[in-house]
């Protein structure tokens, strides 16, 4: 587990969407600089092309600049909305593997995190957004103690959710958006499912959209072989009276598995959540609803 000191420099990057002006996350910074750590920020940070931070290869280059800097210790993402998934092929993975460095944020920003886990192992920090976050005066004191608890190095448990089906595992946790997680289906950077502990969530999207993309992971290679699955919050679905619920497409996913299984579990597109490690080990209590995080 890799512990962030102060006195550590925090890279801050826009791998995803534009934020066009610093002024927009200055508190966030205040709040980086809270932690002891100094920011350093990304040349293009600031840049704007469309919905995005710069070109893709503009956007991917302040993450491997990143990586390369010894003296940089963390990443934050300072925003996500869209845009991840287009970086992807310009990352330097040979040097991920090299300078290993968690890389945080959120939503969207989950492509990068998968991708740097898939193709180096380097683990990420997943359910912190500064953008986001910061909308408010003042930011949620869980996601506060959990980002604390992961710079930290500490291991804790979560008790949370309710559970759809008994049972207990332990695997890699692979935590994501699962919009952009589909969206990375046959690339070579989406991630081998294999003793994975899965950890969904989704936010504005249609009932009868995320039953389809919950079916197409299921018909993705060594869904057979995943360990477990957690349903966070799916916040703000639609539906009209066909769709049918959540609840509904939980239970059709389920169907011809024997996974444990936990739903509402307090990660996702809400004002408060938790922060998890992607690439970590951990154990999942279904019986008992809790999450606990072993190693990263």
């Amino acid at each position: 587990m890799m512990k962030i000191k102060p006195g550590d420099k925090a890279a801050v990057i826009a791998p995803s969407a534009q934020i066009g002006d610093i002024a927009k996350i200055q508190p966030a910074i205040e709040y980086i600089k809270s932690l002891g750590l100094v920011p350093v920020f990304g040349k293009n940070l600031c840049k704007v092309n469309r919905y995005m931070a710069g070109s893709d290869e503009e956007r991917a280059a302040d993450i491997n600049t990143a990586l390369a800097d010894p003296e940089i210790k963390v990443i934050f993402c300072a925003r996500a909305a869209a845009g991840g998934l287009r970086v992807l092929p310009y990352i330097d993975y040979d040097l991920a593997k090299r300078s290993p460095k968690p890389l945080v944020g959120f939503c969207d920003n989950a492509a990068v995190q998968i991708a740097l886990w898939q193709k180096s192992g380097l683990v990420s920090y997943n359910g912190f957004g500064p953008a986001y976050d910061f909308r408010s005066a003042a930011l949620d004191k869980q996601i506060d103690a959990d980002l604390r608890r992961l710079l930290s190095g500490e291991t804790y448990t979560i008790k949370s959710g309710r559970t759809l089906r008994r049972g207990t595992a332990e695997g890699k946790l692979i935590c994501a958006n699962l919009s952009t997680l589909m969206r990375m289906a046959g690339t070579p950077y989406f991630p081998d499912l294999s003793a994975k502990i899965l950890l969904l969530e989704d936010v504005h999207e249609k009932v009868y959209r995320l039953d389809l993309m919950l079916q197409q992971l299921k018909q993705q290679p060594n869904f057979a072989k995943v360990a477990g699955v957690v349903f966070g919050r799916f916040t703000d679905a639609e539906s009209d009276a066909e769709d049918g619920t959540i609840d509904d497409c939980f239970t059709d996913f389920m169907r011809d598995t024997n996974f444990p299984v936990i739903a509402d579990f307090d990660f996702g597109h809400t004002p408060s959540r938790r922060i998890l490690p992607i690439g970590g080990d951990v154990k999942l209590n279904a019986d008992t609803a809790e999450l606990k995080i072993l190693r990263y």
